[in-house]
């Protein structure tokens, strides 16, 4: 299977692209380097070094793609209240450019990165789903907004997402 995992050469999508190169699938990773490090990714993984707010270059890495593992996102709180606009560029903007570049290309899975953030910083841990959300930063606005176009876009097009809120 061939799989386009975003934000590939950051912490967490080098993992991913690790276990699925290992698990023999074709994987492209998109990657602007501005957080993660080419170091990071597999030698046998295909770099396509972008921004995911571009749509040509997400078309193009969209190319043959199955499922995305879309992880890629400006991930700093502060920064997002030093420069919000730069935050939803990359967290809404750039999702709405991978949701819209993978319903064209005939992806049937995405799994989106979002965030704890979301609920605000109170309640239990574990956080059941359940918990309203608070967000308490333009990062975590970001987050919903980019969850709720998930949402809109399984509901439009045949496309499956899933929304996992890291901690």
């Amino acid at each position: 299977m061939k799989i386009l995992v975003t934000g590939g050469a950051g912490f967490i999508g080098s993992h991913l692209v690790d276990s699925f190169v290992e698990d023999s699938h074709d994987v492209v990773v998109l990657d602007d380097l501005s957080t993660g490090h080419q170091d990071n990714v597999h030698p046998k993984a295909s770099l396509i070094l972008g921004d995911i707010a571009d749509e040509n270059t997400v078309r193009q890495a969209m190319h043959g793609v199955e499922v995305v593992f879309h992880q890629a996102a400006h991930g700093s709180v502060l920064r997002s209240v030093l420069s919000p606009l730069t935050t939803d560029r990359a967290n809404v903007h750039g999702t709405l450019t991978v949701l819209q570049a993978a319903v064209d290309a005939g992806v049937r899975r995405l799994v989106y990165a979002s965030s704890s953030s979301v609920y605000g910083g109170a309640g239990p841990i574990p956080t059941p789903e359940s918990t309203p959300a608070q967000p308490r930063s333009p990062y975590a606005v970001t987050k919903m907004a980019a969850e709720a176009y998930c949402r809109v876009f399984a509901e439009l097009h045949p496309l499956e997402t899933v929304a996992l809120r890291y901690f």
